[in-house]
C-alpha cells in the first residue's frame, strides 16, 4: 500500500449529502455526462437488473435504461434478455436526483439522505417494480477505495459506490418476483464521449461483486479491475472494498483470474484473490449461471464460493474496448 493510501482518512469519509445531487457540468462541454445506477439480484432465479439514468445536463436530455436477464444460454445475446427499455433521449426532469421522474416510467426518491431510496418502475409488456434501497456502508468516493494498483484506475474522479439492501416486488413480463438480496449502486459525474470503450481510449475492465450469508449480510465483495489487453486471462484489482459483518475495510491489493471458451471471448469461470487491510487473503471462485452479452462485453450472474465453501451471489459485469478485440480475435489459451 502506498503511504498515500495509507494516510487516508476513515473509508466513507468524503462523500457528503452535496454529492447526491448534480454536479456543475464543464461548462458548454456536450460530453458532460452524470448518472444513476441502480441494480437489483434475485439469486435463485439467477435474475439481475440494471437501472440507469445518464443526464446530459448541458444537452437537457436523458438516456433511460431498464434491462433484466436469466438466461443460462451464454450465447443468447439481445435476443435472449429477459426485459428491455432503452430510450436515448427523455427529457430532464424539473428537479434533482433526490426526487426525480422519467417519462420513461423511471422514479426515485432518497427517502433518507445518503442511506435510504425508493425506486420505481412502471414500464411495458405488464413490467413494474417497486424497490426499497437501504445502505449497508456509507457511499465511497473513487478517490479513497484505491488499492496499492490505484494508478491503473480508468475512473479516477465523480464516481460513488454504495452497497445496497433491496428489498421489494417485481413484476416481470406477468411474472411477480421478490427481491432480498444486496446489489450495489453507483453515482458518476465526468465528461464522457459516447465512443467505444466510454472513455475515448482502449479499456478493458470489471465491475464485480459477491454477497454471502442470509440475505448477503454476512460478507461482501466489490471490486473494479483493470484488465491486460496482453493477457485477458488475469486482471489487477485497482479499487474496491470489503464488508465483513457490518466493518466496511478497504483492500490493500488484488487480483482477477479468468478462464474464457475456445476461441470465444466468453468467461465461464472466474477467481479473485484479495488481500484486506488487516493482511487477511481471500479467494473467491466465481461460476456464471446467467448471461447477457452487450456486444464488446459480458453480464453475468455469479454463484461464488469461498476458500471456506460459503456460497455467495453476485455479478461478474466486463466491459471492452470494440476494436481492440477485434484485433486481438481470440483470447489467449
Amino acid at each position: 500500500m502506498s503511504e498515500t493510501t495509507a494516510a487516508r482518512k476513515k473509508l466513507g469519509s468524503v462523500v457528503k449529502r452535496r454529492d447526491m445531487y448534480f454536479h456543475e457540468p464543464r461548462y458548454r462541454d456536450y460530453r458532460w455526462l452524470e448518472t444513476n445506477w441502480f441494480t437489483w439480484t434475485i439469486p435463485e432465479k439467477a435474475m439481475r437488473c440494471h437501472l440507469r439514468a445518464g443526464f446530459r445536463t448541458n444537452l437537457n436530455v436523458v438516456e433511460s435504461t431498464v434491462f433484466m436477464f436469466d438466461n443460462p444460454k451464454p450465447h443468447a445475446g439481445a435476443l435472449g434478455v429477459l426485459y428491455s427499455d432503452r430510450r436515448s433521449h427523455v427529457p430532464m426532469p424539473a428537479t434533482n436526483l433526490d426526487h426525480y421522474d422519467l417519462v420513461s416510467g423511471v422514479s426515485v426518491r432518497m427517502t433518507r439522505p445518503l442511506e435510504e431510496w425508493q425506486v420505481r418502475y412502471e414500464g411495458g409488456h405488464d413490467t413494474r417494480f417497486d424497490l426499497h434501497y437501504r445502505a449497508m456502508m456509507p457511499p465511497v468516493h473513487v478517490s479513497e477505495t484505491g488499492t496499492a494498483s490505484e494508478d491503473q484506475a480508468t475512473i479516477r474522479h465523480g464516481h460513488i459506490d454504495q452497497m445496497m439492501h433491496v428489498t421489494g416486488t417485481a413484476r416481470v413480463r406477468g411474472v411477480d418476483y421478490e427481491v432480498n438480496w444486496p446489489a450495489p449502486r453507483d453515482h458518476s459525474w465526468s465528461p464522457r464521449p459516447e465512443s467505444s470503450s466510454g472513455y475515448g481510449f482502449p479499456m478493458s475492465g470489471n465491475f464485480d461483486y459477491g454477497s454471502f450469508g442470509k440475505e448477503g449480510q454476512d460478507f461482501t465483495f466489490f471490486v473494479q479491475t483493470r484488465n491486460d489487453w496482453k493477457d485477458l486471462r488475469r486482471g489487477t484489482v485497482h479499487n474496491g472494498y470489503l464488508l465483513d459483518s457490518g466493518d466496511l475495510l478497504r483492500i490493500k491489493a488484488g487480483e482477477g483470474r479468468y478462464t474464457y471458451e475456445e476461441n470465444s471471448f466468453l468467461v465461464t469461470s472466474l477467481t479473485y484473490e484479495l488481500e484486506d487491510e488487516r493482511g487477511r487473503t481471500h479467494v473467491f471462485e466465481g461460476t456464471p449461471r446467467s448471461f447477457y452479452g452487450t456486444g464488446a462485453g459480458t453480464l453475468a450472474v455469479v454463484e461464488w464460493r469461498s476458500r471456506d465453501a460459503d456460497v455467495g451471489w453476485g455479478e461478474y459485469n466486463w466491459h471492452g474496448d470494440l476494436y481492440e478485440l477485434q484485433r486481438i480475435g481470440r483470447p489467449p489459451r
